[in-house]
């Protein structure tokens, strides 16, 4: 269960999960604006792999990403982690009802269909896609682990800057 499930209400959870749900369904494409900043801040490879998300993910990667380095400046890592700790999602290809019903049976412990797993591993399926690419260490780790565990070796104040912000 994600760390945010766990010290909150269940009543705040699901107020949390309804708002992540019509903010995903509300989301508009990114503008070029937007797009620029988004390129100027990730290699071509990484690049590749932001663009592929739909809407909804790219425009919260970016609030993130925006948290981040409000918090910590040009951190490179960092801001690259932010942008890309959802990439996993796009091997599930699943819209935002089969998202939603997919966490609520998540945390309802029922077995899921093999895209809604997938959806659901998108942490570590997104870590490998990052690997492949040669992103940095920050990013792999923060797409693997998220709100669910820092790993040892990592900076305790950039993981904990981009686990707020994921959850801001």
């Amino acid at each position: 269960m994600p760390i945010l499930a766990s010290v909150v209400s269940p009543f705040r959870y699901a107020r949390h999960l309804v708002v992540r749900f019509f903010q995903v369904w509300r989301a508009r494409p990114l503008l070029p604006s937007e797009q620029d900043e988004v390129s100027a801040a990730l290699r071509r490879e990484e690049a590749l792999l932001f663009w592929r998300q739909d809407a909804a993910d790219q425009r919260h990667a970016l609030e993130v990403a925006r948290r981040v380095r409000a918090a910590l400046g040009d951190d490179r890592d960092a801001v690259a982690a932010a942008l890309l700790h959802d990439v996993g999602k796009t091997e599930s290809e699943l819209g935002p009802v089969s998202r939603s019903l997919a966490t609520l049976l998540a945390l309802l412990r029922l077995p899921l269909p093999a895209r809604w797993r997938a959806y659901r591993e998108h942490g570590p399926r997104g870590a490998v896609m990052l690997e492949q690419v040669g992103a940095c260490r920050l990013a792999i780790e923060f797409a693997r682990y998220g709100e669910v565990a820092m790993p040892d070796g990592v900076d305790e104040k950039r993981w904990r800057v981009l686990v707020a912000a994921d959850n801001e």
